[in-house]
């Protein structure tokens, strides 16, 4: 955990952008342009189709005889394997120095990729970049102005300094969606996603705020859409998955939280998961 962070600066590194794709078809392309239409000058695509059940792969495959001409893009299609080994593949496959993890149902907003990576340029002890994004619908419209606070209901203020950036990814980040940014070499650090976790988020931030890695800038970077098959979310159907996915985070980072106060935190956090997973189970929710 004592590993150097040291700051390299290079003008315009190359930005990864990672995109794993499970039953979109009806957005993949929207999100794919969206990238394109960045003019950061030095970016790839990855992308994985993690064994989707609709037509994603046919859509995709007709996009790249055209979009692989525009940039460098890399395509898997495989059976599925989840959330974390897919992020896990793509972050080996991927040759930037920053990584921009993007779900195959939202889009990049405002030509912010090279604002991002100037930020964190700019802050060589910070690996791990929020911001924010509107919230859109399935056509596209805009239906919220912020996904932090008017849907997470997230206090920003919270996020102004480490020890309450800590807080709060303890408690329930509640600044997420398409909003992150970071670098690669974070997984020097924190590790890679676990594979039995179906709920990577907590996971990430968690440990990035542990070690004080993470810089909240207010600053919409993306589109986060709205639809009936969000997996999370704050009126998520799957909420019994996401208790076990949360209960596990806990235990996995126990160790991780810096001093008896945010283990005791942490403590406090686990048992209020733990009743609404039982709550959920008594219940037969999935």
């Amino acid at each position: 955990m004592n590993k150097d962070l040291s700051f390299e600066e290079t003008a315009n590194p190359m930005v990864s952008i990672i995109i794993p794709c499970y039953n979109h078809e009806k957005f993949i392309i929207r999100t794919l342009e969206s990238v394109i239409a960045d003019n950061y000058p030095n970016k790839e695509i990855i992308l994985i189709n993690d064994g989707s059940k609709d037509e994603s792969d046919a859509v995709i495959r007709k996009w790249l005889l055209t979009a692989a001409q525009k940039e460098p893009v890399t395509y898997i299609n495989r059976p599925n394997k989840g959330i974390c080994a897919t992020l896990n593949q793509m972050i080996d496959l991927s040759k930037g120095k920053y990584i921009l993890p993007l779900a195959s149902d939202d889009c990049l907003y405002g030509n912010n990729i090279a604002k991002r990576v100037a930020i964190l340029e700019s802050h060589p002890h910070k690996s791990v970049l929020l911001n924010d994004a509107f919230v859109i619908d399935d056509d596209d419209k805009v239906i919220m102005q912020s996904s932090s606070t008017d849907y997470w209901k997230a206090d920003k203020a919270q996020y102004e300094n480490d020890d309450d950036i800590l807080k709060e990814c303890i408690k329930t980040p509640r600044i997420a969606g398409p909003v992150i940014f970071y670098r690669k070499n974070i997984f020097d650090f924190i590790g890679k996603f676990p594979e039995d976790i179906g709920f990577e988020d907590w996971y990430f931030y968690q440990r990035a705020a542990s070690l004080k890695l993470i810089i909240f800038v207010d600053l919409k970077v993306a589109l986060y859409r709205l639809h009936g098959n969000n997996f999370s979310g704050v009126n998520s159907p799957h909420g019994i998955k996401i208790a076990k996915s949360t209960l596990k985070v806990y235990k996995r980072n126990f160790w991780i939280y810096p001093g008896l106060k945010y283990k005791m935190l942490a403590l406090k956090c686990y048992l209020r998961v733990l009743a609404w997973y039982i709550k959920l189970s008594i219940k037969g929710e999935k």
